[in-house]
């Protein structure tokens, strides 16, 4: 029985971790002192913002298929490096439960280990996909004699009897692959949750490197994955359905529900509200789930339900063009979290050097993840995307720091290019467009976003004026870029190609480099000209600029 004292304890942790602080632990000053190394959610000027290693941090990269991941061979390793050289901060990995469990209570981490191994020597983050009991409504990849790779273990599955899986009301089927483990079966959860218990434990104790930022709790829930012809999307008879096994059938009888959807979202949300307190406990570290366009309406449900469930990332960005998903998804507490653009999809392909700025600097989000199809349709393996994926991510990553300490600010101008695509386009094997006519654009017609400090708007043109921190500027040939003021004389270019004209300055000075942190590394001069009373700087090619002068007034 617990005393008041515990109670009273119980219930401050509780309310710590509902408004995003790390409760106080019993455990010593060395665990308080590993717990602060680890990557955690907070806020600059206001703005909601991943800090790893004590800095502002950016999740730029992508989600590698699950179908490559699991193999860990030379294309796994294909995909590490051509992040690696794409500029990416962090990549995102499937961890299969029957990789870690393959036999009840017999835990193996080496298939979680390559990963952190292979991101850490190439300087990158990990955010990994607990791909447990429900995943896309499935339990295993493939059909028949080519299940690969199995999610739940079959300790698990081998056992219906024991472990109960979801069941569709007639005339509803499951897909092969499905259906998924029920969130209602206790038997499951406590399984489950001593399997992330002891993730959580193994991270704590083994990534001394704190290269894990950020976690994934199973995939896309979904309780209606079936086979054949689906009621209209959001329609009454689709808001309807809900599983129809025992301990649903008892939770629905002893509860008040406006609909089966409602039903099964609050299901699925106490489910996740008990993984994410049990690695809550042992190893604090932002948890997510992901929405593979749910309605937004059921966001909540799990925001208010889960007080460690750090927000809902949103999968399926295509294009910076809204309304769109991700800006409606943006209710409650959520987070701007592009979690999977898909790059089957030819509009986010095309969108590849403008999408990271869409979310960084019009949504303000934490980042920007791609989900790297399996081939032919990836952008590793297509030279042209990797240049300008990777040309987009070198400034955000070369500049992180500043850009997100002026994120809320008035110091800040970025922008980006927001496409319309001409109809009827056909595509190559990439998925890429590919124009009627040799050196045609697929882009029809575009409008810039402008954000200018806390304020935006839209230009009708590619060669607009606008203001950075206070001083005129005007842009031309760029489809993204930031510019942060630093300080009174200093201006930070943060450009992928394009051309800055900054009035209201003299002796000004430009070199190029990197930040490492608030740490300026200068690896040369850059190049400057005058022209009309006009600053200039020009490039072809990514590049973080420092401008240092002297203001005119």
């Amino acid at each position: 029985m617990l005393t008041r004292r515990r109670l009273l304890a119980k219930a401050m942790s509780l309310q710590a971790a509902a408004l995003g602080a790390v409760p106080p632990r019993p455990d010593g000053p060395e665990r308080r002192g590993r717990d602060a190394r680890n990557a955690r959610l907070g806020h600059v000027n206001g703005v909601s913002t991943m800090i790893v290693d004590g800095s502002p941090f950016l999740i730029l990269g992508a989600q590698c298929d699950i179908w490559r991941s699991t193999r860990q061979d030379e294309k796994t390793v294909a995909f590490f490096d051509g992040y690696r050289e794409m500029n990416a901060t962090a990549v995102s990995v499937g961890i299969p439960w029957s990789k870690i469990e393959p036999a009840q209570d017999a835990y193996d981490f080496r298939f979680l280990d390559w990963f952190l191994e292979q991101a850490g020597t190439r300087g990158l983050k990990l955010v990994i996909n607990l791909f447990n009991s429900n995943v896309c409504g499935k339990i295993f990849e493939g059909a028949g004699s080519s299940v690969y790779p199995a999610y739940t273990p079959s300790y698990i599955v081998d056992h219906p009897e024991r472990y109960r899986r979801m069941a569709l009301p007639y005339p509803y089927k499951y897909v092969d692959q499905g259906p998924p483990m029920c969130p209602n079966d206790p038997a499951t959860l406590d399984r489950e949750r001593r399997l992330v218990t002891r993730v959580a434990q193994h991270l704590r104790d083994r990534d001394s490197r704190r290269t894990v930022v950020m976690m994934q709790l199973d995939n896309e829930f979904y309780y209606q994955q079936w086979d054949g012809k689906r009621p209209q999307w959001g329609s009454a008879e689709e808001m309807a359905v809900r599983c129809q096994c025992p301990n649903c059938l008892a939770r629905w009888s002893a509860g008040s529900y406006a609909s089966g959807e409602e039903f099964m979202f609050r299901s699925f949300a106490d489910y996740v509200r008990a993984l994410t307190d049990a690695i809550a406990e042992v190893h604090p570290l932002p948890l997510y789930v992901n929405s593979p366009w749910w309605p937004p309406r059921v966001i909540p449900i799990f925001l208010e339900r889960c007080p460690n469930l750090s927000f809902v990332g949103i999968d399926g960005i295509f294009s910076p063009r809204e309304p769109n998903i991700l800006a409606l998804s943006q209710v409650d507490r959520n987070v701007p979290f592009a979690a999977e653009n898909p790059t089957e999809n030819s509009e986010t392909r095309l969108n590849l050097d403008v999408l990271p700025y869409y979310t960084v600097v019009g949504r303000e989000g934490i980042g920007n993840l791609l989900w790297e199809c399996h081939p032919p349709q990836t952008v590793v393996e297509d030279r042209d995307a990797r240049r300008r994926y990777g040309g987009a991510l070198y400034p955000l990553r070369s500049a992180m720091t500043p850009i997100c300490e002026a994120r809320g600010t008035e110091r800040i101008l970025g922008w980006y290019e927001m496409r319309s695509i001409r109809p009827g386009l056909a595509t190559d094997t990439f998925g890429n467009f590919v124009p009627e006519k040799p050196g045609e654009s697929p882009v029809q017609t575009s409008r810039w976003f402008v954000r200018e400090g806390r304020a935006s708007r839209e230009a009708v043109s590619g060669s607009f004026e606008a203001s950075a921190g206070g001083l005129p500027v005007a842009i031309s040939r760029s489809a993204a870029g930031v510019i942060v003021r630093t300080g009174r004389g200093e201006l930070v270019l943060a450009l992928p190609a394009g051309r800055v004209e900054v009035r209201g300055i003299r002796d000004a000075r430009a070199e190029s480099g990197v930040f490492d942190g608030r740490a300026w590394r200068a690896s040369g001069p850059a190049p400057l000209t005058r022209e009309g009373g006009a600053t200039v700087v020009e490039t072809e090619r990514p590049t973080v600029i420092r401008l240092t002068f002297r203001p005119a007034v």
